[in-house]
C-alpha cells in the first residue's frame, strides 16, 4: 500500500471514527415549548337530587396554554415524552335541556401527558412519528355559577398521539403533534336555583391537544 492510498485510508477511518464519536456524544434529552391549544368534544349525563335530567348536557371551552415537553429517546426510533403546561381555565356551560342555565361553572385544570412515540421515519427534513399514553389530569380550581359547591374530580386517561419534527441542525428542532386524551370525570355540586337540590354529572371530555413547539437537544 503506497503513502497515497494509506493516507486516504486513513483519513476516511478518522472521519468515519469522529462522525460515530459524535453520535454517540448526541444528548437524548430535548425540551419542547410552544402553545398547547386544548379543543373538547364533552357529553355528559347530568342528574338533580338522584333523577336523571333528559337531554341534559354541558360544554367546555377550547383553551390555549404555554406547554412544554421533556423528551428521552429511549433508541433511535423509540421516544418517551412528558407534556405539560401552565393550567388554562375552561368554562362549562348548560347545553340541551339545560341551556337556560347558561354558564354552570369554570375549572382550571393541570393536564400531564405521559407518551412513547415510534419515528416512522428516522432519516429526511420531515420525520412523522405515532404513540400512546396515558393522561392524568389534575384539578386545581372551581369556580362556581349556576352550580354552586362546584367540585369536579381529578381523572385518569388514555392517550392516541400523531406529529412531525422537522430539524433545523443538530440541536434545534420544530415540532407539530396532536394528542387525543379520553378522559371521564365526576363533578358535583348545588342548585341554589332548585332549592338547593344537588347535582351531580359524568362527564365525558375527551379533549384534543394540539402542540406546536420548538425543541432544543441539550
Amino acid at each position: 500500500m503506497n503513502t497515497k492510498t494509506f493516507t486516504t485510508v486513513a483519513v476516511c477511518a478518522l472521519s468515519l471514527a469522529a462522525g460515530q464519536a459524535s453520535a454517540a456524544d448526541a444528548s437524548p434529552w430535548t425540551v419542547r415549548l410552544g402553545p398547547a391549544h386544548v379543543g373538547f368534544s364533552p357529553q355528559a349525563d347530568v342528574s338533580v337530587a338522584g333523577n336523571p335530567v333528559p337531554g341534559g348536557d354541558a360544554s367546555a371551552s377550547s383553551s390555549t396554554t404555554l406547554g412544554i415537553e421533556l423528551a428521552y429517546d429511549v433508541s433511535d426510533r423509540l421516544t418517551a415524552r412528558f407534556l405539560a403546561g401552565i393550567p388554562p381555565t375552561t368554562t362549562l356551560t348548560g347545553q340541551g335541556t339545560l341551556a337556560s342555565a347558561g354558564k354552570l361553572g369554570k375549572v382550571t385544570y393541570a393536564p400531564a401527558v405521559l407518551s412513547l412515540t415510534y419515528k416512522l421515519l428516522n432519516e429526511g427534513p420531515v420525520r412523522p412519528y405515532v404513540g400512546a399514553g396515558i393522561n392524568y389530569t389534575i384539578v386545581t380550581r372551581n369556580r362556581d355559577a349556576f352550580i354552586h359547591d362546584l367540585d369536579t374530580r381529578n381523572a385518569w386517561g388514555s392517550v392516541l398521539q400523531a406529529g412531525v419534527e422537522v430539524p433545523i441542525d443538530a440541536h434545534w428542532s420544530v415540532s407539530l403533534d396532536a394528542r387525543k386524551i379520553f378522559l371521564k370525570t365526576k363533578a358535583t355540586g348545588t342548585l341554589p336555583a332548585f332549592g338547593g337540590a344537588p347535582a351531580r354529572a359524568d362527564v365525558r371530555l375527551n379533549p384534543l391537544v394540539v402542540f406546536l413547539s420548538v425543541g432544543r437537544r441539550f
